[in-house]
């Protein structure tokens, strides 16, 4: 049986799996050096891994992968330590190859779907732009130190409600 592709870019998304952990590594091991996040040693190599495992484990990671199912962007994501009520996203990348077709926007939409908070962390040295390109997609700044960002992105819905409950 011959399948036939309408679009040669198609790319898909889900939330990730088992199976997408090893392709997510490649993916943050080629955007490493903008995030910046060494990976230069075993130690440090297998502390991602954890955290890869961590965040899909949580169920609330998401993959974006090609036609060949192969992962070329995603964003590993947890609930935020600090705050119950958000999901912190801990990485976000996109490789190279797939850039500029609209998959960042999309994974962000894609967390922003369930409605719930979302808070992240820019490291003072990101080269990626990172801090523009989530207050692009509705983030706002929390306030940034020599070390990092912090961005949220609160829902509309749940904006409203503390704005009325500020007024009772």
């Amino acid at each position: 049986m011959m399948v036939e592709m309408t679009e040669a870019n198609t790319i898909d998304y889900r939330v990730a799996t088992r199976d997408d952990e090893t392709d997510i590594l490649a993916v943050l091991e080629e955007v490493a050096p903008e995030i910046p996040v060494s990976l230069d040693t075993p130690e440090a190599k297998n502390i991602i891994k954890g955290i890869i495992i961590e965040c899909r484990q949580s169920g609330k990671s998401w993959v974006a992968v090609d036609a060949a199912g192969t992962v070329v962007g995603f964003v590993l994501a947890r609930k935020d330590i600090h705050e119950q009520q958000a999901i912190s996203l801990r990485y976000i990348g996109v490789s190279g190859n797939s850039r500029r077709r609209g998959i960042f926007a999309t994974l962000i939409e894609k967390m922003k779907a369930n409605g719930t908070p979302l808070t992240a962390s820019v490291l003072a040295g990101n080269k990626s732009g990172m801090v523009d390109r989530l207050v692009k997609t509705g983030f706002t700044k929390q306030g940034p130190d020599a070390k990092e960002t912090k961005l949220r992105w609160t829902p509309v819905v749940e904006a409203s409600k503390s704005a009325a409950t500020s007024r009772t």
